[in-house]
């Protein structure tokens, strides 16, 4: 693991319509101060962000985590390395906040482009939970099917009884295993994913809720 990563900001993307959280419902989700949110640290490790793939980038917020690989990308169809159609990335972060608050991620958005023939299957997936409590974990989830060529936003969220919260306390390690992988059926269908043209990296961009211990 490495102690740096390839884009990780925190911060509100007002510009992006596909990373507004809506503050529902109220009596988990409360304001927390901005300048009392910030990164502590990170590791990571994994195909998909290995050594050098990554850096560090902090903006004021504390609504939203983004996570930009500058090496997520799969590929499949005939002739491609069977371990091109895989990516994992394995990360985690430390995220310092003020005590009597917890938080959870509650939904995600994907950025890249891709482009996929009939037969192709892509399946985005991320499981995160909190350091000492890997029972507890929340997964998001997007699958998506070819023919289709374009820059892609998808949404994922996850349903208020499924959250899953910081422990109180004390700041802890965030845990996020992410995947990308693409399937092909028939086996001469082809398919990738790659930054696109409109954003500089695949992202993904985590909501975050707070709450009061």
């Amino acid at each position: 693991m490495k102690y740096s990563i390839a884009a990780l900001v925190l911060g509100f993307f007002a510009a992006l319509s596909v990373a507004a959280p809506a503050p529902t419902p109220a009596e988990d989700d409360v304001d927390v101060n901005p300048n009392q949110v910030y990164l502590e640290g990170i590791t990571y490790a994994g195909s998909g962000c290995n050594a050098g793939s990554v850096a560090i980038s902090k903006t004021q917020g504390s609504r939203t985590l983004t996570l930009a690989f500058d090496n997520y990308f799969v590929s499949i169809g005939p002739g491609v390395p069977f371990t091109n159609r895989r990516k994992n990335c394995n990360l985690n972060i430390k995220l310092h906040y003020p005590g009597g608050y917890q938080y959870t991620l509650y939904q995600v958005d994907y950025i890249g482009y891709t482009n996929l023939e009939a037969g192709v299957t892509a399946n985005r997936q991320s499981t995160y939970w909190f350091a000492g409590f890997r029972n507890q974990r929340a997964t998001f989830q997007t699958t998506w099917k070819g023919p289709y060529v374009n820059n892609y936003a998808f949404r994922d969220v996850i349903g208020h009884d499924a959250w899953v919260w910081s422990p109180c306390g004390a700041s802890t390690i965030l845990n996020i295993d992410a995947q990308l992988a693409l399937a092909n059926n028939p086996t001469t269908a082809s398919g990738f994913t790659d930054p696109g043209t409109i954003e500089p990296n695949v992202k993904a961009i985590y909501g975050l809720r707070w709450k009061r211990c």
